[in-house]
């Protein structure tokens, strides 16, 4: 055995029997080398039977584990390290094991790996990822063997990254969920646990760097430090929004709603993803109180619960009846995609759109305005926080979904004038649908020429 697992925490990551077994929360805990040591474990144990994956997003990601690699190599443990692609090498072994190390920058590349069979497949830096969830259901497919050797997923990660909040749904993560590290739990007969490692797990690191410990401690960043010392999954880094309850975004239900406050309804439709339903009312300063929501997911980050428009609609209608608003004047915009028509059993463009299937059960929408550039400039218009007034978007406790997606959604790193579409932006989408409808500051004044909040909405 040419690589063995430090006492605590690594032992038990390298040797977890789990499904899909996340192991880290900090800078510095072993992470990588756990990875690289169950792939190293199996390639030793299955010899020509062993096809290992190792997954990061950019090549360039990739330079601590090649180094590694090539150590293993001058060990007399591998044979070659060899190059497929610019995204790819591919690393051999004297008793015929293989591993596979891959960058995947956009999920498309998935496809590569149809008709792939791997035995373990292992994800370094999760977080990273910002279609995580889509990632790993897509692999599910190609993890398995027909020579009968066990099959598993394995992931690192540490708090933050655009999948933060994929990752910390998946596993369970933070107070939010409340589930205690260490315990595998069950979703759809997968076993998934986490196990946590601290800085104080990796001995080898300290004897190697001793001055690490200091320059981690010396970080004055406070988010920094809980998320890379701390390992805590309730902040975020690298976030498109500054919106928490200490700014004032988050209050307490008000009810009943101010009479004679205007009541709007926006909609964002999903169907394998979610979809998203706000209703907000506005107060006479033009603020946005978002007082009750529906997001249409199954439970896991992203995931859909692929109703019908028919479905949805009449889900609309009794959460408006049980709220005693259903029949108030309620203006309600979506997205121009709800305007589209869809394919008939012809095969052509004349199906009914999803406002025609609205409109026959007497839910009408009005078409919004989809510009990304100007969208999240009112989003953070709105999310503003002033001295002397609260900010002009504010959001009931009760409103757990926007308050679980929206911190969680980070800059596109090619275009900083958009967030990160491949997060889980359907409840940004739609709220940016009724923001739209009375722009803010100087965007308002270049838009509708000064008009006022109410000439806007007639």
């Amino acid at each position: 055995m040419i690589w063995i697992a430090q006492p605590g925490p690594q032992v038990m990551g390298a040797s977890c029997p789990a499904d899909f077994t996340f192991y880290g929360g900090v800078r510095g805990g072993g992470k990588s080398d756990c990875l690289l040591g169950r792939q190293m474990a199996g390639a030793e144990r299955y010899g020509s039977k062993w096809n290992g994956l190792i997954l990061r997003r950019k090549y360039k990601d990739f330079l601590e584990i090649r180094r590694r690699v090539d150590e293993f190599i001058g060990m007399g443990l591998a044979a070659e390290r060899v190059g497929g692609d610019q995204q790819t090498n591919h690393v051999r072994f004297k008793n015929g094991a293989q591993w596979t190390l891959a960058a995947i920058q956009q999920s498309q590349q998935l496809d590569d790996f149809i008709g792939m069979a791997f035995t373990e497949i292992s994800i370094d830096e999760c977080g990273t990822f910002p279609f995580f969830i889509q990632m790993v259901n897509r692999l599910k497919g190609s993890l398995r063997s027909s020579a009968g050797i066990p099959c598993r997923m394995f992931g690192t990660g540490n708090p933050g990254g655009p999948g933060h909040s994929q990752v910390k749904g998946y596993f369970r993560l933070g107070t939010e969920y409340n589930q205690p590290p260490m315990v595998p739990f069950e979703v759809k007969g997968e076993t998934r646990v986490f196990i946590p490692a601290k800085l104080a797990d990796n001995p080898m690191l300290d004897k190697r760097d001793p001055n690490y410990r200091k320059r981690m401690f010396s970080i004055t960043d406070p988010m920094l430090r809980a998320a890379w010392l701390d390992g805590n999954w309730d902040v975020y880094i690298g976030q498109a929004f500054n919106f928490s309850r200490e700014l004032g975004h988050i209050i307490d239900p008000i009810w009943p709603i101010p009479e004679g406050a205007p009541l709007f309804m926006s909609f964002d439709w999903g169907f394998g993803a979610p979809f998203s339903v706000g209703w907000w009312w506005a107060d006479g300063d033009g603020r946005f109180y978002r007082f009750m929501e529906w997001y249409g997911w199954n439970g896991e980050p992203n995931e859909g619960l692929r109703l019908t428009d028919s479905e949805i609609v009449q889900g609309i209608i009794e959460k408006e009846r049980k709220e005693g608003i259903w029949g108030q004047n309620i203006y309600r915009v979506a997205g121009p995609d709800c305007f589209s028509k869809k394919p008939d059993y012809k095969g052509g463009g004349q199906g009914t759109s999803t406002a025609d299937v609205f409109a026959s059960h007497g839910v009408y929408l009005q078409k919004g305005d989809p510009d990304r550039k100007l969208k999240i400039r009112q989003f953070r218009e709105r999310l503003r926080v002033y001295a002397d007034m609260p900010p002009m978007l504010q959001v009931y406790s009760t409103c757990t979904q926007f308050m679980r997606t929206i911190p969680s959604l980070c800059v596109d790193e090619d275009n900083p004038e958009d967030i990160e579409t491949m997060g889980e932006d359907h409840i940004f989408d739609e709220s940016c649908h009724v923001f739209m409808l009375r722009p803010l500051g100087d965007i308002q004044r270049s838009l509708y020429g000064g008009l006022n909040f109410d000439e806007i909405i007639i």
